[in-house]
């Protein structure tokens, strides 16, 4: 296997480990154990456990980016954009608030950029937006970048409270309403819910 190629595989199954039994609940010998290398092999591509979260943002939106594509065809913009904050909510309740939880502090201690834009997602949910306002679905007419970063942060606070309530907290719920609000989306848009 090649370096990335090993890499990949070591994230992947790490992540498949997490999912079963959660982040605080895997080490590092079960990662090696799984993956059938060593712990040098693990430590020549990774520096540590903590290594594997930092890469989730990148795989999730990645499948989103790919997810949407095959929506594009609807003509309700406001349930496109909706549709992508729901699926990062559901992909990321799959892991748990721990995995979440260490995330952030290790982004906390120092930026490995986690919670950067990323080009690809950023992209798609502008030309939404712009699409949305064109056709009168989103009523505010700020900026679509602008609202599409305000959403973003918005979408973060929600998962903070997530964390901190322990998972039990409506994130779906609570970003659809809040983002409901900064979108200025129509009343009969509303009531699709």
């Amino acid at each position: 296997m090649e370096k990335n190629s090993t890499k990949d595989f070591i994230i992947e199954t790490a992540h498949q480990l997490f999912l079963k039994k959660g982040y605080q609940n895997v080490t590092v010998v079960d990662i090696c154990e799984s993956c059938k290398i060593s712990k040098t092999t693990f430590y020549y591509h990774l520096n540590s456990k903590e290594d594997i979260i930092l890469h989730f943002y990148d795989s999730i939106t990645h499948n989103l980016s790919q997810f949407l594509i095959s929506i594009f065809a609807m003509d309700n913009y406001w349930e496109q954009l909706m549709m992508c904050f729901e699926y990062l909510v559901t992909e990321a309740s799959k892991y748990g608030t721990d995995f979440f939880s260490q995330m952030m502090i290790s982004n906390l201690k120092e930026d490995y950029g986690s919670y950067d834009f990323r080009d690809e997602l950023t992209d798609i949910a502008v030309m939404i937006i712009k699409k949305g306002q064109e056709f009168g679905q989103i009523r505010n007419q700020s900026d679509a970048k602008a609202l599409y970063m305000a959403s973003a942060y918005t979408f973060l606070g929600h998962e903070v409270t997530w964390c901190i309530k322990k998972g039990k907290f409506d994130w779906i719920k609570e970003t659809r309403t809040a983002l409901e609000n900064i979108y200025d989306v129509t009343p009969e848009l509303r009531k699709q819910m």
